[in-house]
C-alpha cells in the first residue's frame, strides 16, 4: 500500500483542504508493519484555484492507492473515490495517524 499525506511542515497532516498543502509525502508499507517516508513531491497547485483541482492534484500523487488527509471538498471526495482511491480522514501527527491504519 502507498499512502500520500498532505504537510506543510513533514510532522503533521495539512490541517486544510488537500490540495493547498505545499508537499506530499508519499509512504509505503512493508513486511515489518510499519510504513516508511520513500518520497516527498512538491504541489504545484498549492496556490492556485482551478475548476477540477482535485483532479490536477491526484496527478501528482496518482500512484498511491490511500489518501491520509484531514480535509477534501465534497466534489473532491467523489472524484477521488471513482478513482478507486481509498481516502482516510484524520488530524495530528503523520507517524501516529500512520501507525493506526496498520492495526
Amino acid at each position: 500500500m502507498k499512502v500520500a499525506v498532505p504537510s506543510n511542515d513533514g510532522i503533521n497532516i495539512y490541517k486544510g483542504m488537500l490540495g493547498r498543502a505545499k508537499k506530499f509525502l508519499i509512504y509505503r508499507d512493508f513486511p515489518e508493519g510499519k510504513f516508511t517516508l520513500i518520497e516527498e513531491r512538491e504541489n504545484v497547485f498549492e496556490k492556485t484555484l482551478q475548476h477540477l483541482k482535485t483532479i490536477d492534484v491526484y496527478n501528482i500523487i496518482n500512484d498511491c492507492d490511500t489518501i491520509l488527509s484531514a480535509s477534501i471538498g465534497k466534489k473532491g471526495i467523489t472524484r477521488l473515490e471513482n478513482k478507486n482511491v481509498k481516502l482516510i480522514f484524520a488530524k495530528g501527527k503523520i507517524e501516529e495517524q500512520l501507525k493506526l491504519i496498520i492495526k
